[in-house]
């Protein structure tokens, strides 16, 4: 059986459509003869797709293959894009089951790229009713440009791990990052509790994580803002003091630089 990567393949969007706020499923369980494709903007739910299973979120992508028994129970009511494809092979073959994909996201897989995605999605939402031919081709190209990215991303992790150096001391520091991440935090402080000066802190870091201490922060901070601006009528000033920020106007800076978008289009175009 010839196996291909994700990026290799060529979607055919069959079905894309947009729940909001949709507060239960209409079916606990399906199984459809395409792919399905989730791509949860806001709320929380429970899924088994195969031996796959756990709680999906913001930001989570599940992909179902085939003829596969999809479970799915609303923890909280969700927001999400839908996508019904078909994949082909560069030969043309169409592709039913997970075993002649590598890697397989199949189950919950994230894209790391977060502006990236956010910018997909709202160009998805823009094509949700329109049926001319340009909107479903540019519905097959997004779709495609997922899987380039995503495999791009798995290509760049495995690099990454083979070429990672096991560093007790930086496992250390990750773990005192994402402890302090959303209060007041000093990386002079915790590159001395290291006993590192901040240079030698942010070279070993960036050597194991593959980004720097303030990038990792920020990353985890914006994660924990997105999922307030979506699911809390919260001021932004009330939001950046559970996040680690001075105050809203210093946060909208930071999201809108590493978002492309600003805190308050955020909030509004996902509340569409």
């Amino acid at each position: 059986m010839e196996t291909y990567t994700p990026a290799q393949l060529n979607p055919q969007l069959i079905l894309l459509a947009e729940w909001v706020r949709k507060e239960a499923f209409l079916h606990q369980m399906v199984q459809v003869p395409v792919w399905i494709l989730f791509y949860v903007i806001q709320g929380q739910f429970q899924y088994q797709i195969g031996k796959h299973e756990g709680v999906a979120g913001p930001d989570d992508l599940l992909l179902c293959p085939p003829h596969t028994q999809f479970h799915r129970h609303m923890i909280r009511p969700s927001t999400f894009l839908i996508m019904n494809f078909n994949w082909f092979s560069p030969q043309g073959e169409r592709i039913e089951s997970d075993r002649q994909l590598v890697p397989s996201p199949v189950g919950k897989f994230v894209i790391q790229d977060m502006q990236r995605l956010a910018s997909t999605y709202l160009h998805f939402q823009k094509l949700v009713d329109r049926i001319d031919s340009f909107a479903l081709e540019r519905r097959n190209f997004l779709l495609q440009d997922l899987w380039q990215l995503y495999t791009w991303e798995w290509d760049c992790a495995q690099r990454d791990l083979r070429e990672q150096v096991d560093d007790p001391l930086m496992k250390r520091a990750e773990q005192l990052l994402r402890h302090h991440a959303m209060g007041r935090l000093s990386l002079k402080s915790i590159s001395s509790e290291l006993r590192l000066s901040a240079v030698q802190f942010t070279r070993r870091f960036k050597t194991v994580y593959g980004t720097s201490p303030t990038d990792y922060v920020t990353s985890l901070r914006l994660s924990k803002v997105r999922t307030l601006l979506l699911e809390t009528q919260l001021t932004l000033n009330e939001i950046a003091s559970q996040c680690g920020y001075e105050n809203g106007l210093y946060l909208s800076r930071v999201f809108s630089q590493k978002m492309n978008i600003s805190p308050s289009q955020y909030r509004q175009s996902h509340h569409l």
